[in-house]
């Protein structure tokens, strides 16, 4: 595989999931969370967690990949449920924009959470491999793995970010730059991860999984803009 072409692929799947992710946010209503285009932008988060764990480039076997998309799905539970802000701050909004800000809130939280879980599972499984060969990078690639899962379900807050009510509009082009900007770094930076990967041998097309990852990890970017939008 030339290095120009093992580049370019990555950067390709990308630009194709971020054309889908925001088509789908950019239509009218897509902020309702009961609504088909709000369902329709969730299977494509979820699709993108289970072709991540499917493609990935990581050496993290199977149980890294499936503790990967579990807690990537109770991510995305937590992002796509409205009250749970309620729940967890025992506190009952007074309007939209607090109730659309303990949403977000509260999906960071869940994250916090899963984080801790999953370097717990992540030491744990490398505690109990015999012999325990590479533990350092086996456990840092389940690390990546999980971590990237989690953030992706912040790509639900999109809507929220294209047509959340009460905000500036040059509060809103700030975020939206913002998040322009990791998305950018981290695809500058995926090149580099793409030369130096070195996947497993019987690993299926890694290069949609290493295309994936940075996209995934700008999700965690998404839940924080709108945050900080909701805030301001």
């Amino acid at each position: 595989m030339q290095p120009s072409r093992s580049v370019t692929r990555p950067l390709l799947v990308q630009i194709v999931a971020y054309v889908v992710l925001v088509a789908l946010a950019c239509i009218p209503g897509s902020a309702n969370v009961g609504g088909v285009v709000y369902s329709l932008l969730l299977s494509v988060v979820g699709v993108l967690i289970m072709l991540s764990a499917f493609f990935t480039p990581l050496r993290d076997g199977l149980p890294g990949r499936i503790t990967a998309c579990v807690l990537g799905f109770c991510s995305m539970i937590c992002a796509a449920t409205p009250f749970l802000g309620e729940l967890v701050f025992g506190v009952h909004p007074d309007g939209v924009e607090r109730s659309e800000s303990l949403s977000v809130s509260a999906w960071l939280a869940g994250c916090a959470t899963l984080l801790v879980m999953l370097l717990v599972v992540s030491f744990a499984r490398q505690m109990a491999r015999n012999p325990r060969t590479d533990m350092i990078v086996q456990m840092s690639h389940m690390v990546m793995d999980g971590v990237s899962c989690i953030a992706a379900a912040g790509w639900c807050f999109l809507p929220m970010l294209m047509h959340a009510d009460g905000v500036r509009p040059v509060v809103r082009a700030l975020t939206l730059a913002a998040v322009a900007l990791v998305a950018l770094a981290l695809a500058a930076m995926s090149c580099l991860w793409t030369r130096d990967v070195r996947p497993l041998d019987d690993a299926r097309s890694p290069w949609i999984g290493m295309g994936m990852m940075p996209l995934m990890l700008t999700g965690a970017a998404v839940g924080i803009a709108v945050l900080v939008m909701l805030l301001v």
